[in-house]
């Protein structure tokens, strides 16, 4: 890991972003703040309001954040941000049918299906809280995001009742992966008034890294183990996802990519034998395509994306009215690098 990644825990204003997301599980139903905070305690590397932060800093909100009004807001918008994608997990929980998230039982399991989507639903809500106490700009683009987020949700049919192609994978990732990396970075710079350009290319600049992400969260599903994923592997392949890495797999004419186009096996209602070879067929498919030219493609795309949200960080600055940040500036290359290292 980068020496500059390794600062991102050390960001000023987590504190009071963490602790202002805990604030916000308050309910008069315990159950939905016991959900709540027990997501929470799974961890999670908080990207997305460390991304409005360091977005912050490099526009000149200083910290201590707390200290002034821009500050507080930024704040704001950062735990909003957290809100609506842990929001999102406890929904990708039940529709993924997720027995594990980070290494221990996922939500879904322990609280059950309906107590889970009413705590995402109550997640949501809490977050266009926060949001409605900024500016319509703020309000507009968070409407936006969550917009994208659904719809890619709903766009993510498996390949198995529609045909995907990469360029319909990549609209995938860029509305439910990437829409809050974009809103972090506009919404930061918008709070710091810098011109209309350097925030679009802020905007630019997030959703780019947020596909670069999601392009590797499918290779790891690959490449990775248990251990690091908190969950197995080969999760895409089971389920029968348009991951990047599927799709790319399917246009590569490989014989055993042929059996993500048939319906995944069951473990409620399958036989033992079924469950038995659709295993043996995932072990295999991991080994093939850890092997093979589809992740060294799949790791090109990702360069390609990581390439094009530093393109927008150096337009985002070149139309700035003054110089970036140079700390922040250094830790973003360092949060660029680190995806690049993950898939090497």
């Amino acid at each position: 890991m980068s020496a500059a990644l390794s600062l991102l825990g050390k960001l000023p204003g987590l504190t009071s972003i963490e602790a202002l997301i805990e604030s916000r599980f308050a309910s008069d139903a315990p159950l939905i703040t016991e959900i709540s905070a027990y997501l929470l305690t799974l961890g999670g590397k908080r990207i997305r309001p460390m991304l409005a932060i360091l977005c912050g800093q490099l526009c000149g909100l200083k910290a201590p954040f707390e200290n002034t009004r821009e500050g507080k807001q930024l704040i704001d918008i950062a735990a909003g941000i957290e809100l609506i994608h842990m929001a999102t997990l406890l929904h990708d929980d039940i529709i993924d049918r997720s027995p594990l998230r980070r290494h221990k039982a996922s939500p879904l399991v322990v609280f059950g299906s309906e107590n889970t989507l009413l705590a995402g639903d109550f997640l949501l809500t809490r977050a266009f809280g926060l949001c409605a106490r900024l500016d319509r700009y703020v309000i507009e683009r968070t409407e936006e995001a969550c917009v994208a987020l659904t719809e890619g949700e709903i766009l993510e049919v498996s390949l198995v009742k529609q045909v995907h192609t990469l360029e319909s994978s990549l609209t995938i990732a860029k509305k439910k992966t990437a829409a809050l990396f974009r809103l972090a970075g506009e919404t930061a710079s918008h709070i710091a008034s810098t011109s209309e350009l350097t925030t679009k290319y802020l905007g630019d600049f997030g959703e780019q890294l947020g596909i670069a992400f999601q392009i590797l969260d499918d290779i790891l599903d690959v490449t990775s183990t248990e251990d690091v994923l908190g969950k197995k592997s080969g999760q895409d392949l089971r389920e029968r996802k348009p991951s990047i890495v599927n799709v790319l797999w399917l246009a590569s004419e490989n014989p055993m990519a042929d059996r993500l186009r048939t319906p995944a096996v069951s473990s409620s209602d399958a036989s033992a034998a079924e469950i038995a070879a659709e295993e043996a067929w995932v072990a295999e498919s991991l080994k093939e395509l850890g092997a093979s030219s589809v992740i060294l493609e799949a790791r090109s795309l990702a360069e390609k994306y990581v390439a094009g949200a530093e393109e927008a960080l150096v337009a985002a600055e070149a139309n700035s009215a003054t110089p970036f940040e140079k700390g922040s500036r250094k830790v973003l290359r360092g949060l660029m690098d680190y995806v690049l290292e993950r898939v090497k």
